[in-house]
């Protein structure tokens, strides 16, 4: 008996609320005193909106021998690796081999078997977006697939995407796939301490 009472009474309220939501239509907006700011038409073929910066060069940082950063020459001067994907051409450098140069040197956990196993890197947009690669899926002993650092599109400069680029050209969507390449930072997972 109790418990059909309250639930008469929150269906009683729960209708009135309902029919009192029903009957009154919404009341009209306040004009705004705001100043109307224009916008503009549309931004220049090529040029990144105001969220979407073009850095120069990005930096390499964590789980490695020194903190390095690289610009279009320095990825240049690497070798290059062309794969395709989504019917592009892309040219770059593999992140394998990028991680691996004498000027940053991957710092894995020597004293962890197969250390490469835990590694991973984030890599990061210059308007903030992330994609995580883990180290074994591309280390040529492991995965061996290639993630490319990305500086060319079809034979031309990526444009509004940036200096360069990450390209994960084997993932069936391109999620992975950072434009304006700002940061690479390496992590090891650690233990969990069981």
């Amino acid at each position: 008996m109790k418990d059909r009472t309250l639930f008469l009474a929150v269906t009683g309220i729960v209708l009135a609320l309902l029919a009192g939501c029903a009957s009154s239509p919404p009341a009209p907006a306040a004009p705004s005193t705001a100043p109307m700011t224009p916008m503009a038409p549309h931004a220049a073929p090529g040029a990144p909106a105001a969220n979407e910066a073009v850095s120069p060069s990005f930096t390499v940082s964590g789980a490695v021998g020194r903190r390095a950063t690289f610009d279009l020459a320095a990825l240049q001067a690497m070798p290059a690796v062309t794969q395709t994907a989504g019917g592009n051409s892309y040219t770059g450098v593999s992140l394998w081999t990028l991680l691996n140069d004498a000027s940053v040197g991957l710092r894995p956990d020597t004293a962890a078997r197969n250390p490469v196993l835990s590694m991973y890197a984030v890599v990061v947009g210059s308007d903030g977006y992330r994609a995580v690669v883990s180290l074994a899926e591309i280390a040529p002993e492991s995965g061996n697939r290639v993630a490319l650092v990305a500086y060319s599109l079809n034979g031309m400069p990526l444009g509004r995407n940036g200096m360069a680029r990450l390209v994960m050209a084997g993932d069936l969507k391109p999620g992975r796939s950072v434009a304006r390449l700002a940061a690479i930072e390496v992590f090891a997972a650690q233990p969990s301490g069981r």
